[in-house]
């Protein structure tokens, strides 16, 4: 549910009404009923906004219909599998699918706890010999993966001087090598079988940065090229259309994965329901949406045009929305190392001890 004190809860009620396609149709007879001729700037003013909103809605239900044109996917014939999936994100996805009596297999370094029908493997996913062993297990047991969600990752929140090397290292392996690792293993089949959905979890962060984290924002920048790479080899170098694909980029998730962080203006910069994530996810897969991209909050689809405007903008967008300290508050869970090389994306956040 969208939080009501936030921009996104006033954009949802504006789509609800006034951008509505049908408000023309009380728009106009109001007009008229109030008096204004046909040649009266009010009622000019409102057939072109209605003329307007028509071409826009069409071609967003064509965009719309591009995506979905290979009709909604057949649960049945689809295993899920999900890295990171013992808890935050990855568990209420695992859940959300597994109610549904859908085949779900989940990756982790964490044993799963739940009373649905899951089946969970301890993995750790910036190891591809790891994988390997995993994915033969999976295969025996469950059945080939049509369905990847690269949702594994942490975060160390820490300057780049007070980064340890092992710190870097560790990050781009499970953050990145790990979905890359995960994809080489399970894609050759999609190809054979030209069917299948990849699922990439980035960040905001990967597109424009901020400071405490560039181990983190470099590891989401990195994934959202192979992504981006890997939408252009699907569609040119195998062509198999059959293979969806959906990029995620969010701002601060309302898990503790960024505990402590703090926003300056939560109105423009809300905190991400990870319920609502979680629909969005499963809505793009079940319609078999094509090279989607889902960016929350509404904040996000403005990240992209800020990061290629003058420097001097971008520090003042940092400055006013408080990314520029919000690192400082940051509060990590402090667990050993070795387990934590292949968490929830979006479970707490991770300090070396």
């Amino acid at each position: 549910m969208v939080n009501r004190r936030t921009i996104d809860f006033v954009v949802h009620m504006l789509n609800a009404t006034v951008f509505h396609l049908s408000f023309p149709f009380f728009l106009i007879p109001c007009v008229k009923l109030y008096g204004f001729a046909d040649e009266s700037l009010i009622f000019q003013l409102a057939a072109v906004y209605a003329a307007i909103l028509l071409v826009v809605k069409a071609a967003y239900t064509l965009h719309v219909y591009s995506q979905r044109r290979d009709g909604k996917v057949d649960w049945e014939e689809e295993v899920v599998l999900i890295t990171g999936g013992a808890s935050g994100i990855g568990s209420l996805l695992a859940e959300a699918l597994a109610i549904r009596n859908i085949s779900v297999v989940v990756l982790d370094v964490q044993p799963l706890k739940t009373a649905l029908d899951i089946d969970s493997y301890i993995c750790d996913v910036s190891n591809p010999e790891d994988i390997a062993r995993v994915a033969k297990e999976i295969r025996e047991d469950v059945g080939e993966p049509t369905i990847l969600i690269n949702n594994a990752g942490i975060v160390n929140g820490k300057s780049i001087l007070d980064l340890s090397t092992e710190d870097i290292r560790r990050t781009m392996n499970v953050n990145f090598l790990g979905q890359v690792w995960v994809i080489k293993e399970f894609l050759p089949d999609m190809i054979k079988n030209n069917h299948g959905h990849i699922v990439t979890v980035s960040s905001a962060m990967g597109i424009l940065s901020a400071p405490q984290i560039a181990d983190y924002a470099a590891s989401k920048a990195a994934v959202k090229s192979f992504h981006e790479t890997l939408e252009s080899e699907i569609k040119y170098l195998y062509k198999t259309p059959g293979i969806k694909t959906t990029l995620v980029c969010t701002g601060k998730l309302e898990t503790d994965m960024f505990k402590g962080v703090k926003e300056r203006m939560p109105f423009f910069t809300p905190t991400v329901d990870s319920l609502e994530l979680v629909q969005e996810i499963v809505a793009s897969i079940e319609e078999r949406r094509g090279r989607n991209q889902i960016m929350m909050p509404l904040y996000v689809n403005f990240v992209p045009l800020v990061s290629i405007l003058p420097a001097w903008f971008q520090d003042l967008a940092r400055t006013t929305s408080g990314a520029d300290k919000a690192m400082r508050s940051f509060v990590g869970r402090q667990v050993p190392a070795e387990a934590a090389s292949a968490v929830d994306e979006n479970t707490e956040p991770k300090k070396d001890i």
